[in-house]
């Protein structure tokens, strides 16, 4: 019995070292030691069989096409757009950090080899070096064919007068080149060689340069009242290549309040006069002096783009800054009011009120029209400051003098005799070296701001 249980045993023993050696003569040259082929790019990885087979196969294959893909470098070429125009510093260095992930995206036409025992499952993927380089520069020569193709377009339209279609063009154009921002954008034609990433660029900007946006008044009067109907209108024209100008007919424009608050009604595009007009429906800000900026509507371009790397890419080649735009000055007629102050400076009553003077400067030119007559106000606005001098704290051959500021408003309807506003502010602190006066006015700086900052927002809130 022990005999055969030997001789069983060593049978096993007999099998297992005999499986052993035909796995390692089955193992091929490169499991057993990495291949250097200058021809390839070569990745190799390993995966033990653990789990599902299906894991361990895409887990091995992937490993094996990212280390392939680490030995393609990816070089920014000094003829790329990234290198020859003004980019947002954040999108190139997004960009170029996305350049070597990628190349692992976009491998293809590699050869794979496989190799497994029972413990071990090996994958190597390896692409000719020509093959990949051919490859590469066809796809590059497709896209600046196509946006050359695109430019031709824009420029064809521009001379059309027809400035929107142009930019559709041309945002076509930068498109095709989203992965290949970092190539040299080189392209030969009959009538010469240029760099077609950045002739759509600066063909942009000469579009933008070419369209003249003249409002129908520069400034408007308007009484504030919750409700309104005060049409704001602009005249948009294009200037030809010999340098006369139409009208720039189905330009879309975006009207929208960059000083003040509002509800302006629906936009739309320049009809065949190039003439476009929203209107104010609503005031909410009750800012004396506001503003209405009319640009060029760019959602009008990216409107069908989904792919926030995409609308990035025409921010870029659209700079915001750049786009056609003009300022309509929107000044709201105020309700009248009566000033009366009292100013306080280190327990003295100060006539000059030079504080005072700061707060009427800013409610005049935010909220009120003020007269000397109260027999013609719509309501009284009182101020009081009183400022009070701190500490002198002593260093070393030097002294910091500190000034302590407190405020109150009150505003009072004539009408119907009523409060209806009042605020406060205290212990506002200033801190100069020097002596007293230079605290005084760092206090008084302090004390302003801090009026914008948490008084006039409650303000705008109230109905005057």
């Amino acid at each position: 019995m022990k005999k055969q249980t030997s001789l069983t045993l060593l049978a096993l023993l007999t099998f297992l070292l005999l499986s052993s050696n035909i796995d390692a003569k089955r193992k091929p040259a490169w499991v057993k030691q990495r291949p250097n082929d200058p021809a390839y790019y070569i990745g190799i990885a390993m995966e033990p069989k653990q789990g599902s087979e299906v894991n361990y196969r895409q887990s091995a294959r992937g490993s094996a096409l990212k280390q392939m893909s680490s030995e393609i470098k990816v070089n920014i070429s000094s003829n790329s757009v990234l290198q020859k125009i003004e980019t947002d510093y954040q999108y190139k260095e997004s960009y170029e950090s996305k350049l070597q992930a990628s190349v692992e995206q976009t491998l293809e036409g590699y050869e794979v080899l496989t190799w497994e025992n029972r413990k071990e499952y090996w994958v190597m993927t390896r692409l000719s070096k020509e093959k990949y380089a051919r490859a590469k520069q066809m796809k590059l020569d497709q896209a600046k064919m196509m946006a050359s193709s695109y430019l031709s377009d824009a420029k064809k339209a521009m001379g059309n007068y027809d400035a929107f279609s142009a930019l559709n063009y041309l945002a076509k154009g930068a498109i095709s080149l989203k992965d290949h921002l970092e190539e040299d954008l080189t392209y030969k034609t009959v009538d010469g060689t240029y760099n077609v990433g950045t002739e759509i660029f600066s063909t942009i900007q000469d579009a933008f340069r070419r369209i003249e946006l003249i409002p129908v008044q520069t400034k408007y009067q308007i009484q504030f009242s919750k409700k309104l109907e005060v049409p704001i209108a602009v005249n948009a024209s294009f200037v030809g290549n010999n340098g006369e100008k139409r009208p720039l007919a189905g330009f879309p424009l975006k009207y929208e309040f960059t000083k003040g608050e509002g509800v302006l009604s629906s936009q739309s595009k320049t009809n065949l006069d190039g003439y476009t007009s929203v209107s104010i429906t609503r005031l909410i800000s009750k800012r004396k002096l506001q503003e209405i900026t009319a640009a060029f509507d760019f959602k009008h371009i990216d409107e069908s783009e989904t792919d926030e790397e995409v609308r990035r890419l025409l921010q870029v080649f659209f700079p915001p800054k750049q786009m056609p735009s003009i300022g309509i000055a929107i000044e709201v007629l105020k309700s009248k009011a009566y000033l009366i102050s009292e100013e306080k400076v280190f327990g003295e009553l100060d006539d000059k009120g030079a504080f005072s003077g700061m707060i009427k400067t800013e409610l005049n030119e935010n909220f009120f029209t003020f007269t000397s007559n109260m027999d013609e106000a719509d309501f009284v606005v009182k101020i009081s400051s009183n400022f009070v001098s701190g500490d002198e704290r002593k260093g070393n051959g030097y002294s910091v003098f500190t000034v302590f500021a407190d405020f109150n408003i009150a505003i009072k309807d004539l009408k119907s005799q009523t409060e209806i506003f009042a605020d406060n502010l205290n212990g506002i602190r200033g801190m100069r070296p020097g002596n007293f006066e230079y605290a005084l006015k760092d206090s008084r700086i302090k004390l302003i701001e801090e009026f914008k900052k948490s008084i006039e927002p409650r303000l705008e809130q109230v109905d005057m």
